[in-house]
Parts: C-alpha cells; structure tokens; sequence
C-alpha cells in the first residue's frame, strides 16, 4: 500500500459518503411516495440514511489503521464495504416494501 493512494482513497471515501447519503434520502422519499410502509420498513429505511455513510467513514478509517500496520493490497478491498451495504439497502426495498395498490 502506497500513501497516495490511500489518501486518494480516503478522500474519495469522504466524498462518497455525501453522494451515498443524498442517494439514501432522495431514494427513501421517492419509496414512502410511492409504496405502502410499514414501521419496521420506515425504520430500515431510517437507518439506512446513517448507516451507509458511516459505513464508507467506517472504511477509509480501517484501511488508514491497516496501511499503519502494513498491511497489503488486500486492504483497498475495505473500500467496498459501502457498496455492499449500498446493495443491501436496494435488495431490500426491491424484495420487501410493498407498492402502494392506489397508485
């Protein structure tokens, strides 16, 4: 693991976090507009909109911990953590939340 990269890493890391708590926010709108939900879904949903984001701070902070360490290249995999929480978060609108039936 190099210093630049990791820096460039977590800078993007930082920056990603933004996108991915606007693209958690606009998507939760757009959901309680157009499907029927539920406590239990309004309160993934909720947490969803701090999760993802702590989850790509929570990975720019692992691989600056494991470059201390030296660690390998392997580390950089860290910076994918988001993305599969990300996916989650997609998977389970798509295969739980109802559609509203009067739209």
């Amino acid at each position: 693991m190099t210093l630049g990269w990791v820096v460039a890493g977590t800078i993007g890391q930082f920056l990603l976090a933004y996108m991915m708590f606007m693209l958690v926010v606009f998507g939760f709108s757009a959901i309680s507009n157009t499907h029927r939900l539920s406590p239990f879904d309004s309160s993934v949903l909720d947490s969803a909109m701090y999760s993802v984001p702590a989850s790509c701070i929570v990975s720019a902070i692992v691989v600056i911990v494991l470059y201390r360490m030296g660690a390998g290249k392997l580390a950089y995999l860290w910076y994918t953590a988001q993305l599969v929480l990300f996916s989650g978060y997609l998977v389970y609108i798509k295969l739980f939340v109802e559609p509203d039936s009067n739209l």
